[in-house]
């Protein structure tokens, strides 16, 4: 399940919102693509909670989701 905590509205696209939000899913394969959210289009700066595990998810210029969590060497 993915719910939005919170969005901020930048612009319309072709009748969808495109908006930088921040949202929660049970696990991390259930993050969505960029236009996987009814209506919206979801941008760069984007962020996700995976609850499952804890860690934070940021979503990139080209689409993906890469994990915050944790540390680099």
């Amino acid at each position: 399940m993915i719910s939005i905590i919170k969005e901020k509205f930048i612009r319309f696209d072709n009748s969808k919102s495109v908006v930088l939000a921040e949202i929660c899913v049970d696990t991390a394969e259930e993050l969505p693509n960029a236009n996987g959210i009814t209506g919206r289009i979801l941008v760069q700066g984007s962020l996700a909670w995976d609850i499952s595990t804890g860690d934070f998810y940021g979503l990139n210029s080209s689409g993906e989701w890469i994990n915050q969590t944790g540390g680099g060497d």
